[in-house]
């Protein structure tokens, strides 16, 4: 890995700014690291628990109008039982909520 300085890592991040102010919509990947379950659906009433194991993937996009704080749009499941890899979830969660369970439960790709 090539190690950078820190006038470069500045540079690189500055660059990272401006790209999202054009493209304020992205999809994350992220693997499970461990068993867990995930509540989905528009609200507390009508939720579902998808059961998630080590080494599935779960797609998340991501809208950044705020920077430091992007908004949930949709979640998607990447080879999980019973369910299609192109059907979209919502999360009745908190945004906050949701990127702490995020960093417990996965890692980024």
């Amino acid at each position: 890995m090539e190690k950078l300085t820190f006038k470069q890592y500045l540079a690189s991040k500055d660059q990272l700014r401006e790209a999202i102010k054009q493209t304020p919509v992205r999809k994350a990947e992220y693997v499970m690291r461990k068993y867990c379950k995930l509540p989905v659906g528009e609200s507390k009433d009508d939720k579902q628990y998808i059961a998630l194991k080590p080494k599935q993937h779960l797609i998340v996009e991501w809208n950044h109008r705020e920077l430091e704080n992007p908004d949930l749009m949709s979640i998607c499941f990447k080879d999980v039982e019973d369910i299609s890899n192109t059907e979209e979830f919502k999360s009745f969660w908190s945004d906050e909520r949701f990127k702490k369970w995020l960093l417990r439960n996965t890692r980024e790709l």
